[in-house]
């Protein structure tokens, strides 16, 4: 635990990054209610997707991330929306990433748009914590077009707290001294660790707010929560030894899909793993990875969920194998009558690209597909990711 109560942690979020990416890009979206979205991450019917990221306008009719595209039409029917552009937003969250690890070597990403620092010892380099956070503010702004809200406390939850507490474009400080005064009026869902099911049995037990989970005894806590209710207990009183872990490498790539309503058709099924499959593979090839194992997440309609893998004898990165590889897991699920509420497609045990061990053969056959891959990378992300498709997607 840090005794001497010392900020050293920076906690960093671009604001409604997606849309604001798109704001950025094109004037005509500025000030508007601007949503995107899409079936796979990559476009795809706008109707029957989901949303990835609501402006902060659009926000104010109350239209958030995971919602459907029909609900957030209900809910702003004066919104705009269009379709989700992944490869403009990889570009844009790695110069993101860069800029952050200029200021400290210990940076941990939490997905495209936030990340964790711990600025100790980088002060005589740059200045004070609040010094470095205004400097990456300034520099993403300048570098990027973005705003990004900025959160500092003495550790990650503290942190990551005051980032919520100064959206939009926010700049805030959470003191150790002054952490009662912040957590405790908080809704129980702002610790970590409360999820819907958790909050409804806290509630169903009367707890309500941090302050009554801080202040409650830990047997009673544990009956209630298990093993982490005195952990969760630590965070409601402000206090989080967790460290700022920068990732030894990309463990998994992954992409998924949830649909408005449960799909019975295996052909839509099928259909919608092609989509996940090219920006998996999208995806991989523009982080320069390669993978050999392949899995299939599939949620049913009761929410239950299986997932099922395949490793390969050699690794990839290519959409048609990734595909072909996902069809036999697909065939091997017995798919039930309540239909399928979410797919989703990992591709896991990763290695550099360069790092190729395959016989000469298989290498002359897959050299042909790295180069259709490339090529048709170079037209999308040139002319927008409807430019060129399979004709299996075509309406």
């Amino acid at each position: 635990m840090n005794n001497n109560h010392r900020l050293s942690i920076i906690h960093l979020d671009l604001d409604a990054f997606f849309a604001s990416v798109e704001q950025r890009d094109n004037p005509a979206y500025r000030d508007k209610p601007l949503i995107t979205g899409g079936i796979s991450g990559g476009g795809g019917n706008l109707n029957r997707g989901v949303v990835h990221a609501a402006s902060y306008e659009a926000r104010k009719y109350g239209v958030h991330a995971g919602m459907s595209i029909w609900e957030a039409r209900q809910k702003c029917p004066q919104g705009i929306f269009i379709p989700s552009r992944i490869s403009k937003y990889l570009e844009a969250s790695k110069i993101f990433f860069q800029i952050g690890s200029i200021y400290s070597p210990l940076v941990e990403p939490l997905g495209m748009d936030e990340l964790f620092l711990n600025v100790s010892g980088c002060e005589s380099l740059f200045g004070s914590i609040e010094v470095i956070g205004r400097k990456i503010k300034e520099r993403v702004y300048g570098e990027l077009g973005l705003k990004v809200s900025v959160g500092i406390a003495e550790n990650k939850f503290l942190a990551k707290i005051a980032t919520n507490l100064g959206k939009p474009d926010g700049f805030y400080i959470i003191y150790f001294k002054d952490r009662q005064k912040i957590l405790y009026p908080l809704p129980i869902s702002a610790l970590w660790g409360i999820g819907r099911k958790t909050e409804e049995l806290l509630k169903k037990s009367g707890i309500y707010q941090v302050e009554q989970l801080a202040q409650m005894p830990d047997s009673i806590l544990v009956n209630l929560l298990g093993k982490n209710g005195k952990k969760i207990k630590l965070l409601a009183q402000g206090i989080d030894e967790s460290l700022v872990t920068p990732p030894s490498e990309v463990k998994s790539i992954s992409r998924e899909t949830t649909f408005p309503t449960n799909i019975t058709e295996k052909a839509i099924l099928i259909k919608e793993l092609l989509k996940i499959s090219q920006l998996v593979g999208y995806t991989a090839r523009k982080e320069g990875y390669k993978g050999r194992t392949i899995t299939l997440k599939i949620r049913f309609h009761n929410f239950t969920t299986f997932n099922k893998s395949k490793t390969l004898e050699n690794s990839t990165h290519l959409d048609d194998i990734i595909f072909k590889t996902i069809l036999e897991l697909l065939n091997k699920v017995k798919l039930k009558k309540g239909g399928v509420r979410l797919l989703g497609i990992r591709l896991s045990n990763l290695s550099p690209e360069d790092k190729r061990n395959q016989l000469k053969f298989v290498r002359d056959k897959e050299d042909k597909l790295e180069q259709l891959s490339q090529s048709l990378d170079k037209i999308r992300e040139k002319f927008g990711s409807k430019a060129i498709t399979r004709a299996s997607l075509l309406k």
